[in-house]
């Protein structure tokens, strides 16, 4: 059985909340060899000496537990304390330390942090930035000055902000080294502390490490790139029918197959995590185990299910298909398939379930139907039956051709493979099935690689059985997905057929960049990652390295641009926090801008913003709605009258249109009114207009009064000016301003 190992660079860690506790990881000061309770008891009281030192536990947190483990002669201790069982009010504080490091600290205090109204923080970024600094420094003096913070959660909606931050060495990220905290946005009292810290870690000093220069022509070297045609579908809405009709399209990607890091000394493949495979380190360290070197195998679980999800009939469509003489039965498949040499199907087999389906061309709509065939060995043979218990076949429904196989289940011990008669197997299996197709692919280099092996103890295990690939070429380009694959086992036995074949494509010419002008294109639009990156050895300490990195990528081989793994245009989704405006530079309304987007909320994420851009009505409700946090606001329609003309319809609608498209100061009000009072209300005759530009008995006196009365509009001179429309900026001014008021 083929065997994968599975190297885990990193495992996700979860931040400690309300009681949840996440895995810390530090390297330890000190080293615990001994469990002996004494030895423990001694650790324990330095541990929380260290703790006691850095955090004030309230005296009403009387009650005091601890728990510990040792991993990789690394003594963890978690520390909790908490008010007593008759206390009026419940308080737990709980502290993880990792050796010197305290990783974790949890604070139950006022734990729900969410709020109904929005409110602007009382504390500047600067102001937030220094003190969670200062708690950094408090919990783990040593490593405050080797960090970089960013204010990263900031809502309207809630009372905590979230500053993240990153470890830095020589002025170079540590990868895996950093931390949270979280705290009050208006007080800036501590609630939760996280930190992922190598300590006592060494790093090499950057200097004579190769310049990005340096490792763009030694990737050239490492990464071989390789076009292939990627075939897609697409959606396009078409109107006149009002679906979505497919396209089938096709690109030439090139493909990278260099995802590893680059020594930054030696311009030459890091052999950062084949060393740590053969220390037997680990990336992180847990409670749990670690995960680092484990070793799955292929598991036959699940391969019942069959090579394609089918289109399923109803009991009575069923019952016509069957009579439909064209098709297939399944006593004649059971012929059939004994007679075939590579299913080679025997009277040891009963059929156990069969679904009938069919695939439609999206070209020609033209129906092709199958035959899913399940099989299973005799009840009174399984017990001590030496082979195959499953076997799985799906068949074209009226020629009987076999486009899919799987056998399963199989109890009798394999031995080596040969992998020059297997591959004979599997040539003429190809051959035999795909008929049609066969002269447009190729046979893998893999197919005739030496047989694998592996130990396992003082064991040596062989490969037992391969699947062998052939992939389709067009124009001397591989198409990515179209592949015909055979498997054989040791004994000859094919035990799984199955072909990918995409019909009715053109394919455009394969006039594409040199791979040289495509690196060149690369670097103009990707840099290189460059870290420190490290793990960790038994007895507890680290191994560091300096590295470079690519990141991930696909491009487009005509065109050279970075594109999606289909060769579309890659869409580089922008968080409302990051986006840097262009045209905002100077104009009075630049601060409320930048504070509404600190807190997510924009206009648009285009670095365009459009300052003196009228807003339209759709857009200011939508700014209200997320500044006030959710609240709709219904935009009037244009009701047109039965009867009218044409010209007269037309005439209406696009001045109903213009209408909407601008947004006066009279119709924000109105909006803003409409989310306290129900329009039932608002058309009592009891509101005094504030303005003396609208009267009492205007249908709006009474949202107007209701936005006046809270002191979302206040007018100039008495008026509120209520035909003045109001631009982009002026807009975000406007609910800035409200948001400042109710957050005093």
């Amino acid at each position: 059985m083929k065997r994968t190992a599975a190297k885990t660079a990193a495992l996700v860690m979860a931040a400690m909340i309300a009681g949840t506790t996440c895995v810390p990881m530090t390297i330890s000061a000190y080293n615990t060899a001994s469990t002996t309770s004494d030895t423990s008891q001694v650790a324990m009281k330095e541990a929380l000496t260290i703790v006691k030192k850095r955090v004030t536990i309230p005296e009403e947190l009387s009650e005091f537990d601890y728990t510990s483990y040792e991993n990789r002669s690394t003594r963890t201790f978690r520390f909790t304390w908490t008010t007593p069982d008759n206390a009026s009010v419940y308080r737990r504080i709980e502290v993880i330390i990792t050796g010197g490091i305290i990783t974790e600290y949890y604070d139950s205090k006022e734990e729900s942090h969410r709020t109904n109204s929005p409110e602007l923080a009382k504390l500047s970024d600067e102001q937030l930035l220094k003190k969670a600094k200062a708690y950094i420094k408090q919990l783990n003096p040593s490593i405050a000055d080797k960090v970089k913070l960013d204010i990263t959660t900031l809502s309207l909606f809630s009372n905590r902000v979230r500053i993240d931050f990153k470890r830095y060495e020589n002025g170079i990220l540590v990868d895996g080294n950093n931390g949270t905290v979280d705290i009050d946005k208006n007080t800036g009292e501590l609630k939760n502390f996280y930190v992922s810290w190598w300590e006592n870690a060494e790093f090499a000093n950057p200097t004579g490490a190769e310049t990005e220069k340096d490792i763009q022509e030694a990737y050239k070297s490492l990464c071989k790139l390789t076009p292939y045609y990627k075939i897609y579908t697409e959606y396009v809405y078409d109107e006149e029918t009002g679906r979505n009709e497919s396209e089938r399209k096709v690109n030439i990607v090139y493909d990278s197959d260099m995802h590893e890091e680059i020594d930054a000394f030696t311009g030459k493949k890091s052999t950062i995590w084949e060393d740590m495979k053969a220390a037997e380190g680990t990336r992180y360290y847990d409670m749990y185990g670690d995960y680092d070197d484990a070793v799955t195998e292929d598991s036959d679980a699940g391969a019942e299910a069959g090579a394609e999800e089918e289109l399923g009939f109803t009991e009575a469509e069923l019952e016509k298909i069957k009579q439909d003489e064209n098709l297939i039965k399944t006593d004649e498949a059971f012929e059939m398939l004994k007679k075939d040499k590579f299913v080679a199907l025997t009277d040891d087999y009963v059929l156990k379930g069969y679904d009938v389906g069919y695939e439609t061309d999206e070209k020609t709509k033209e129906e092709t139907f199958y035959l899913s065939l399940r099989y299973t060995v005799k009840d009174e043979l399984k017990e001590n039956y030496k082979g195959y218990r499953n076997l799985n076949v799906r068949i074209n429904g009226v020629t009987g051709e076999v486009v899919y196989l799987n056998r399963y289940g199989n109890t009798a011990e394999l031995p080596k493979l040969d992998v020059a008669k297997a591959n004979a197997v599997a040539n003429d299996a190809a051959k035999t099935y795909a008929k049609d197709i066969i002269s447009g692919y190729r046979a893998s280099e893999n197919n005739t690689a030496p047989v694998e092996s592996w130990k396992s103890g003082d064991k040596t295990h062989y490969e037992t059985s391969r699947t062998f690939s052939f992939n389709r070429y067009v124009n001397k380009i591989m198409v990515w997905n179209d592949e015909i694959n055979v498997t054989v086992d040791s004994n000859g036995v094919v035990t799984s057929y199955s072909v990918n074949h995409t019909d009715d494509v053109v394919f455009p010419s394969a006039d594409i960049l040199s791979v040289s002008e495509a690196f060149d294109k690369l670097y103009t639009q990707q840099d290189f990652d460059y870290y420190y990156d490290g793990w960790i050895t038994k007895d507890g300490k680290v191994k560091t390295y300096l590295v470079y990195k690519m990141d991930n990528f696909y491009l487009n081989a005509k065109t050279g641009k970075l594109c999606s793994r289909n060769g579309s245009n890659t869409y580089q989704y922008i968080a409302p926090e990051d986006v840097k405006y262009s045209d905002i530079k100077g104009i009075k309304q630049k601060e409320a801008i930048l504070a509404l987007q600190k807190y997510g909320i924009v206009l648009t994420t285009d670095i365009k913003f459009r300052p003196n851009d009228i807003i339209s009505e759709s857009e200011f409700a939508g700014l209200m709605a997320n500044v006030l946090g959710g609240y709709e606001v219904a935009v009037e329609e244009e009701m047109i009258e039965v009867g009218i003309s044409k010209d007269e319809e037309k005439k209406k609608l696009e001045a109903a249109e213009k209408d909407r498209a601008e947004t006066t100061m009279r119709e924000a009000a109105v909006m803003f009114g409409q989310i306290y009072l129900p329009a039932d209300v608002a058309k009592m005759n009891i509101f005094k207009s504030p303005f003396s530009d609208v009267k009492d008995s205007d249908k709006d006196a009474g949202y107007l009064a209701v936005a006046n009365e809270k002191g979302f509009v206040t007018g100039t001179n008495g008026k509120i000016g209520g035909e003045n429309t109001i631009t982009r900026a002026e807009a975000v001014q406007i609910m800035y301003d409200y948001l400042k008021k109710i957050s005093k």
